[in-house]
């Protein structure tokens, strides 16, 4: 069992190490498993499903989700956190999970979409606020088996759909590693607040608000509250994307292992 590790100078105020028994779904009152089909406008293929041969417990504390082919249809999982967390002013915060990606050869992994991201609760919430005005945090976001994740915050008004990303940051896709983003609400205006990607403990990117320039805009994506998903899809249109082909591999090797989840506050 990997429980979440005590971070310096933070609280833990939600977490889920998937302890429960081998081949059981993850904690429902935890998660919500996602039915649904594929999102075209991505280029997916997949169904969700709440299936255990799409999404099940090792019965070591690993979350297993497992994209899975038959009958000339893809299948898949998604988790969604049913609490969502905001940092208070004057405070931070980090989501942070600990995973490994596919381990198959990247020509066995074409179109396989793994990622651990959030989206604003306002989404979902009774405010009737759509994508990308909501704003979604890209915490994990990796394709096709390559080497290497893109940080990218989403935002915009109405329908406008406005982002900005991180260059390529390369890991070595064989092992686990912390992925986390910070929200540092510390400063005293909103200008010098920043949204911090983190592997490993190390910053790879960085967002201030001044660099978004706008306070309401700002505010939806660093002081209202965001929710955790975990997913893998099938098709992408991630930099290099494009559709699975006759060599990508199904099953856990082509998935997402993924340790705990967390969520922590500063004291």
């Amino acid at each position: 069992m990997s429980p979440p590790p005590a971070e310096s100078g933070y609280s833990l105020v939600w977490s889920d190490d998937f302890s429960e028994a081998a081949g059981s779904l993850p904690n429902q009152s935890k998660w919500n498993i996602v039915s649904q089909g594929p999102n075209l406008g991505n280029q997916e293929v997949q169904n969700y499903t709440k299936s255990t041969s799409n999404c099940s417990l090792s019965g070591s504390g690993v979350l297993q989700i497992t994209p899975q082919h038959n009958n000339g249809q893809w299948t898949s999982a998604r988790l969604e956190g049913k609490e969502a967390f905001n940092c208070p002013d004057g405070h931070r915060m980090l989501l942070q999970a600990e995973l490994r990606t596919g381990t198959h050869p990247a020509d066995q992994q074409a179109g396989i979409w793994p990622a651990f991201w959030a989206l604003g609760n306002d989404i979902r919430n009774g405010k009737n606020v759509n994508w990308p005005q909501c704003g979604e945090w890209d915490i994990m976001e990796n394709a096709h088996g390559a080497d290497f994740s893109l940080a990218t915050l989403h935002y915009g008004h109405g329908g406008d759909h406005l982002s900005k990303g991180s260059q390529r940051q390369t890991f070595q896709v064989e092992s686990f590693h912390t992925w986390a983003i910070k929200v540092n609400r510390g400063p005293s205006n909103w200008q010098d607040e920043t949204l911090e990607w983190y592997l490993d403990g190390n910053k790879f990117f960085q967002i201030k608000g001044s660099e978004i320039g706008d306070g309401e805009l700002w505010g939806r994506v660093a002081h209202k509250s965001f929710f955790p998903i975990v997913n893998v899809a099938v098709g992408s249109n991630f930099p290099g994307g494009g559709q699975p082909d006759d060599k990508t591999t199904t099953g856990l090797g082509s998935g997402l292992q993924v340790k705990y989840v967390a969520c922590y506050k500063s004291n």
